[in-house]
Protein backbone atom coordinates (compact mmCIF):
# COMPACT_ATOMS: atom_id res chain seq x y z
CA UNK A 1 0.00 0.00 0.00
CA UNK A 2 1.32 3.43 -0.73
CA UNK A 3 1.75 5.91 2.00
CA UNK A 4 3.87 8.36 1.02
CA UNK A 5 4.17 10.33 -2.62
CA UNK A 6 7.76 11.84 -3.04
CA UNK A 7 7.92 14.48 -5.67
CA UNK A 8 11.04 15.79 -7.87
CA UNK A 9 10.74 19.64 -7.72
CA UNK A 10 12.26 20.45 -11.27
CA UNK A 11 10.11 20.25 -14.51
CA UNK A 12 7.46 17.97 -12.11
CA UNK A 13 6.13 20.43 -9.44
CA UNK A 14 7.35 23.46 -11.50
CA UNK A 15 8.43 24.62 -14.89
CA UNK A 16 11.92 25.28 -13.92
CA UNK A 17 13.27 23.20 -16.97
CA UNK A 18 12.08 25.99 -19.69
CA UNK A 19 13.76 28.69 -17.79
CA UNK A 20 16.75 26.13 -17.28
CA UNK A 21 16.95 25.41 -21.12
CA UNK A 22 16.66 28.81 -21.61
CA UNK A 23 19.14 30.31 -19.61
CA UNK A 24 22.06 27.65 -21.28
CA UNK A 25 21.42 28.80 -25.06
CA UNK A 26 21.65 32.37 -23.52
CA UNK A 27 25.30 31.58 -21.59
CA UNK A 28 26.31 30.09 -24.64
CA UNK A 29 25.32 33.00 -26.88
CA UNK A 30 27.68 34.90 -24.84
CA UNK A 31 30.71 32.34 -26.08
CA UNK A 32 29.36 32.42 -29.66
CA UNK A 33 27.99 28.98 -29.59
CA UNK A 34 24.75 27.23 -30.35
CA UNK A 35 23.38 25.24 -27.44
CA UNK A 36 20.59 22.98 -28.76
CA UNK A 37 17.55 22.17 -26.70
CA UNK A 38 19.00 18.34 -26.81
CA UNK A 39 22.10 19.41 -25.59
CA UNK A 40 20.51 21.31 -22.33
CA UNK A 41 18.73 18.42 -21.74
CA UNK A 42 21.40 16.38 -21.35
CA UNK A 43 22.06 17.35 -17.29
CA UNK A 44 18.13 16.60 -16.48
CA UNK A 45 18.57 15.24 -12.95
CA UNK A 46 21.78 16.15 -12.11
CA UNK A 47 22.98 17.48 -9.27
CA UNK A 48 24.84 20.94 -9.85
CA UNK A 49 28.04 19.78 -9.34
CA UNK A 50 27.76 17.27 -11.68
CA UNK A 51 26.44 19.47 -13.91
CA UNK A 52 29.97 21.66 -13.60
CA UNK A 53 31.69 18.66 -14.25
CA UNK A 54 29.77 17.52 -17.02
CA UNK A 55 30.17 20.09 -19.30
CA UNK A 56 33.62 21.06 -18.62
CA UNK A 57 34.52 17.75 -19.97
CA UNK A 58 31.44 17.79 -22.66
CA UNK A 59 33.29 20.74 -24.88
CA UNK A 60 36.80 19.42 -24.03
CA UNK A 61 35.34 16.20 -26.05
CA UNK A 62 34.29 18.22 -28.81
CA UNK A 63 37.50 20.57 -28.91
CA UNK A 64 35.16 23.32 -29.06
CA UNK A 65 35.99 26.65 -27.76
CA UNK A 66 33.81 27.16 -25.03
CA UNK A 67 34.26 27.18 -20.79
CA UNK A 68 32.02 24.67 -19.47
CA UNK A 69 31.83 25.99 -16.21
CA UNK A 70 31.45 29.14 -17.00
CA UNK A 71 28.76 28.58 -19.25
CA UNK A 72 26.79 26.71 -15.84
CA UNK A 73 28.00 29.90 -13.87
CA UNK A 74 25.82 32.39 -16.43
CA UNK A 75 22.87 30.11 -16.82
CA UNK A 76 22.49 29.28 -12.87
CA UNK A 77 23.02 33.85 -12.48
CA UNK A 78 20.02 33.61 -15.67
CA UNK A 79 18.11 31.27 -12.71
CA UNK A 80 18.71 32.66 -9.84
CA UNK A 81 17.73 36.17 -10.51
CA UNK A 82 14.06 34.66 -12.65
CA UNK A 83 13.94 32.56 -9.01
CA UNK A 84 14.35 34.60 -6.28
CA UNK A 85 12.12 37.57 -8.18
CA UNK A 86 8.95 36.14 -9.74
CA UNK A 87 9.61 32.22 -8.85
CA UNK A 88 8.38 29.88 -10.99
CA UNK A 89 5.59 28.65 -12.33
CA UNK A 90 3.60 25.60 -11.27
CA UNK A 91 2.94 22.65 -13.19
CA UNK A 92 -0.47 21.63 -13.97
CA UNK A 93 -2.78 20.51 -11.19
CA UNK A 94 -0.32 20.46 -8.78
CA UNK A 95 -2.34 22.28 -5.87
CA UNK A 96 -5.28 19.91 -7.02
CA UNK A 97 -2.73 16.69 -5.95
CA UNK A 98 -1.63 18.20 -3.48
CA UNK A 99 -5.00 19.02 -2.02
CA UNK A 100 -5.63 15.40 -2.78
CA UNK A 101 -2.56 13.83 -0.97
CA UNK A 102 -3.15 15.59 2.18
CA UNK A 103 -6.99 14.65 2.69
CA UNK A 104 -6.25 11.30 2.05
CA UNK A 105 -3.16 11.06 5.14
CA UNK A 106 -0.93 10.62 2.39
CA UNK A 107 2.75 11.86 3.68
CA UNK A 108 4.38 14.14 1.14
CA UNK A 109 8.77 14.26 0.36
CA UNK A 110 10.46 16.79 -2.23
CA UNK A 111 13.37 14.61 -3.27
CA UNK A 112 14.96 16.62 -5.69
CA UNK A 113 18.68 17.20 -6.91
CA UNK A 114 18.43 20.93 -5.97
CA UNK A 115 19.81 22.46 -3.19
CA UNK A 116 17.76 23.48 0.02
CA UNK A 117 17.81 26.99 -0.22
CA UNK A 118 16.30 26.53 -3.89
CA UNK A 119 13.45 24.02 -3.11
CA UNK A 120 12.14 25.94 -0.36
CA UNK A 121 12.22 29.15 -1.87
CA UNK A 122 10.51 27.59 -5.10
CA UNK A 123 8.03 25.76 -2.39
CA UNK A 124 7.82 29.35 -0.52
CA UNK A 125 7.15 31.36 -3.63
CA UNK A 126 4.40 29.77 -4.46
CA UNK A 127 2.93 29.24 -1.24
CA UNK A 128 3.06 24.98 -1.10
CA UNK A 129 5.69 24.82 2.12
CA UNK A 130 2.46 23.96 4.20
CA UNK A 131 1.80 20.87 2.09
CA UNK A 132 5.36 19.51 2.62
CA UNK A 133 6.25 16.81 5.37
CA UNK A 134 9.93 16.64 4.60
CA UNK A 135 12.51 17.80 1.84
CA UNK A 136 15.96 15.79 0.78
CA UNK A 137 17.95 17.38 -1.65
CA UNK A 138 20.61 16.63 -3.84
CA UNK A 139 23.77 18.17 -1.74
CA UNK A 140 22.34 15.94 1.26
CA UNK A 141 23.60 12.96 -0.90
CA UNK A 142 26.46 11.31 -2.11
CA UNK A 143 25.36 9.90 -5.29
CA UNK A 144 22.92 12.00 -6.94
CA UNK A 145 20.31 10.76 -9.55
CA UNK A 146 20.22 7.86 -11.07
CA UNK A 147 21.37 6.57 -8.02
CA UNK A 148 18.73 6.07 -5.33
CA UNK A 149 20.33 7.91 -2.42
CA UNK A 150 17.56 10.69 -2.21
CA UNK A 151 14.68 8.91 -2.18
CA UNK A 152 16.14 6.19 0.28
CA UNK A 153 16.75 9.55 2.42
CA UNK A 154 13.42 11.39 1.68
CA UNK A 155 11.58 7.61 2.80
CA UNK A 156 13.69 7.57 5.97
CA UNK A 157 13.12 10.97 7.23
CA UNK A 158 8.80 10.00 6.43
CA UNK A 159 9.50 6.83 8.33
CA UNK A 160 8.25 4.73 5.78
CA UNK A 161 9.83 1.69 3.96
CA UNK A 162 10.61 2.26 -0.05
CA UNK A 163 7.80 -0.51 -1.16
CA UNK A 164 5.42 2.21 0.70
CA UNK A 165 6.56 5.41 -1.60
CA UNK A 166 5.18 6.41 -4.81
CA UNK A 167 8.03 8.52 -6.93
CA UNK A 168 6.88 10.71 -9.13
CA UNK A 169 9.05 12.36 -11.79
CA UNK A 170 9.75 13.74 -15.42
CA UNK A 171 13.29 12.71 -16.03
CA UNK A 172 15.16 9.39 -17.28
CA UNK A 173 17.57 9.60 -14.39
CA UNK A 174 14.85 10.17 -12.22
CA UNK A 175 12.90 7.17 -12.88
CA UNK A 176 16.17 5.22 -12.90
CA UNK A 177 16.87 5.99 -9.04
CA UNK A 178 13.52 5.16 -8.01
CA UNK A 179 13.40 2.12 -9.24
CA UNK A 180 16.99 1.00 -8.20
CA UNK A 181 15.69 1.94 -4.55
CA UNK A 182 12.77 -0.52 -4.87
CA UNK A 183 9.90 1.81 -4.90
CA UNK A 184 6.68 2.38 -7.44
CA UNK A 185 7.12 5.40 -10.02
CA UNK A 186 5.43 7.45 -12.10
CA UNK A 187 6.56 9.56 -15.41
CA UNK A 188 4.92 12.16 -15.96
CA UNK A 189 7.18 13.76 -19.13
CA UNK A 190 7.85 17.41 -19.53
CA UNK A 191 11.28 17.78 -21.96
CA UNK A 192 12.17 14.18 -22.39
CA UNK A 193 9.91 11.34 -22.98
CA UNK A 194 10.30 8.02 -21.69
CA UNK A 195 12.83 5.31 -23.31
CA UNK A 196 12.11 1.44 -23.57
CA UNK A 197 13.95 0.86 -20.53
CA UNK A 198 12.03 3.18 -18.42
CA UNK A 199 8.32 2.16 -19.50
CA UNK A 200 9.54 -1.38 -18.59
CA UNK A 201 10.35 -0.52 -15.10
CA UNK A 202 7.57 2.48 -14.42
CA UNK A 203 4.30 1.60 -12.69
CA UNK A 204 2.74 4.00 -15.32
CA UNK A 205 3.41 6.86 -17.60
CA UNK A 206 0.87 9.75 -17.14
CA UNK A 207 0.28 12.53 -18.65
CA UNK A 208 -0.21 15.28 -16.17
CA UNK A 209 -0.29 15.53 -12.19
CA UNK A 210 -4.25 15.28 -11.96
CA UNK A 211 -4.10 11.61 -13.36
CA UNK A 212 -1.64 10.70 -10.55
CA UNK A 213 -5.51 11.32 -8.50
CA UNK A 214 -6.72 8.92 -10.65
CA UNK A 215 -4.51 6.28 -10.56
CA UNK A 216 -4.32 6.29 -6.35
CA UNK A 217 -7.78 6.47 -6.59
CA UNK A 218 -7.88 3.28 -8.68
CA UNK A 219 -5.05 1.61 -7.71
CA UNK A 220 -4.48 2.16 -3.68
Amino acid sequence: MIKAVLFDMDGLMFDTESLSTKGFIESAKKQGYDMTVAETHLVLGFKREDIFDFYEEYFKNKKLNVDGRKLVADQYDYLEHVLLTTGPDKMPYLVELLDYLKNNKYKIAVASSSDIFHIKNNLEKNNLLNYIDTIASGEEVSNGKPAPDIFLLAASRLDVTPDECLVLEDSIFGMEAAHRAGMKSIMIPDSVQPDEKTKKTATAVLKNLGDVITFLKENN
